[in-house]
């Protein structure tokens, strides 16, 4: 355990004479601000809860579980488990893999589901105009091709 200054001691007691809420708004406001990983939504360390916990000890531990619970919730971040690959710590640093398992568990929300599809759709979208850009282009130049020799045809 860490010897608790006097200043820190103060801000502990500031801080919990505060609202739960106000208390929870403020730690996640605090881990957004400061750790990438979070911004970033990217999957989380296994065991990031204690390094959680470690870095801010201002804060009740119970409400730090709250935040990190509600943000590993959200539809952006179980996204992110469901594409699976690294796991990272509070400093951005490689520290484990998604298991397969982990993935498909991700997968299953409702809500996951709903984005990963409507991201296929756009991205068959996206193809699909593409390719239809390109035979449009191409029936464009023969049909061009075809106005200039037609001309020729027809003169002689």
């Amino acid at each position: 355990m860490t010897k608790e200054t006097a200043l820190g001691a103060a801000l502990k007691t500031a801080v919990q004479t505060m609202s739960k809420k106000k208390q929870t708004d403020m730690i996640a406001d605090y881990i957004y601000g400061k750790f990438d990983v979070f911004k970033r939504f990217k999957p989380l360390a296994l065991g990031i809860d204690q390094d959680l916990i470690a870095a801010m000890p201002q804060y009740d531990s119970a409400l730090i579980m709250r935040v990190l619970a509600n943000h590993c919730r959200r539809p952006r971040y179980l996204k992110a488990l469901a594409r699976g690959g690294k796991r990272f710590d509070l400093n951005n640093r490689f520290k484990g893999e998604v298991t397969p398992e982990e993935q498909a568990v991700a997968a299953q929300n409702p809500m996951v589901k709903e984005m990963l599809e409507k991201q296929a759709a756009r991205r068959a979208e996206a193809e699909a105009a593409k390719e239809e850009g390109g035979e449009t282009q191409s029936a464009e130049a023969v049909e061009a091709a075809v106005q200039e020799a037609a001309p020729e045809t027809s003169a002689e």
